[in-house]
């Protein structure tokens, strides 16, 4: 009869090579890790670890049906637009927004709208939209500005979703398959204007599809999620380190599917986002072949408030007319 000590060796060898033969198999391997990331929400969909596919290709992938965008309540009215609070379908939530209808028979060219960061507990519809929609209502475009899924009156997703999510873009994007339900709005002639993290928003929607003929960005984020992560993280409530999903949904990896041409501003006095942020989104566009113009303002802060929107203003509509007139 063995002794104890040699039964227990005999286990310990053969519980050693079990291990030794499910590792060559690679099940341990494949495991998911746990991972902490501070700017963007993990439950983001497909991902490319493991050789998934990436969160913007997964997009491009699917089909956004959109519904009926539903005018909730008037908000106020002139003899140039009237605006309404109005909501619609995105995925299984209900989204909130503030849209101009100009008057008139309409069709209208349409600009969708998409607001920088603000803290959701204290957001409401039209927070970092409302300046800009009431000018291009005044020069004929109806405007469209979603909340976001967690922003206003909108649903969230359950996710804790806030800081730079990468799911707002799915918003934006049943957003455009929506507008087929509003009569007044030119489908074949729709624009886009992001600032802040609005311009994130903006460049992932454009990479997923064609049908926006033209992009105004004013002071965007960073394309690399990874920069946000570091620059934001401790101001913005979500600390710890940047996790490797951040490359998957950098918008900057992505732009060779951009169709759209695009004019970015930058005020090179801004401290809410990096000027040099969007002087490497320009060249990263250029060495694509993309359409893109630069403008850089001296002195300017990241709502470029010394010019009085005297400047920018006149070239966000003359770059909107252009190709939606």
């Amino acid at each position: 009869m063995q002794s104890l000590p040699i039964k227990i060796l005999s286990i310990a060898t053969i519980l050693g090579l079990i291990i030794f033969l499910l590792w060559q198999s690679n099940i341990f391997k494949k495991l998911p890790l746990a991972q902490n990331n501070p700017e963007v929400n993990q439950n983001i969909g497909s991902t490319a670890e493991n050789g998934a596919e990436s969160f913007i290709e997964n997009l491009r992938k699917r089909e956004f049906k959109g519904g009926e965008i539903k005018i909730e309540e008037t908000i106020s009215s002139n003899n140039l637009y009237t605006s309404y609070l109005f909501s619609y379908p995105s995925d299984d939530l209900t989204i909130y927004g503030k849209m101009n209808i100009p008057a008139g028979v309409g069709p209208f060219s349409v600009i969708l709208l998409n607001h920088g960061y603000f803290n959701q507990s204290t957001y409401i519809s039209g927070n970092g939209t409302d300046g800009i929609a009431n000018i291009l209502a005044a020069n004929g475009y109806l405007t469209l500005a979603s909340d976001y899924r967690g922003f206003g009156k909108s649903e969230n997703d359950g996710l804790g979703s806030r800081g730079h999510n990468p799911n707002y873009a799915i918003d934006i994007l049943n957003l455009i398959a929506s507008l087929k339900s509003l009569p007044k709005a030119d489908q074949n002639k729709i624009g886009m204007w992001g600032h802040s993290m609005g311009g994130e928003v903006s460049l992932r929607t454009i990479e997923v599809t064609s049908r926006v003929k033209a992009l105004v960005l004013w002071a965007p984020t960073s394309g690399r999620s990874s920069d946000n992560a570091a620059f934001y993280g401790g101001r913005r409530g979500t600390p710890g380190p940047s996790s490797p999903n951040l490359e998957d949904v950098s918008p900057i990896n992505y732009l060779k599917y951009i169709t759209t041409p695009i004019s970015l501003h930058q005020g090179l006095a801004d401290t809410e986002v990096r000027p040099e942020w969007s002087k490497e989104l320009n060249e990263a566009l250029k060495r694509e072949g993309k359409s893109v113009e630069y403008f850089e303002y001296e002195d300017q802060d990241h709502n470029f408030r010394n010019l009085g929107w005297d400047v920018i203003s006149p070239r966000t509509i003359d770059f909107f007319d252009k190709y939606l007139r």
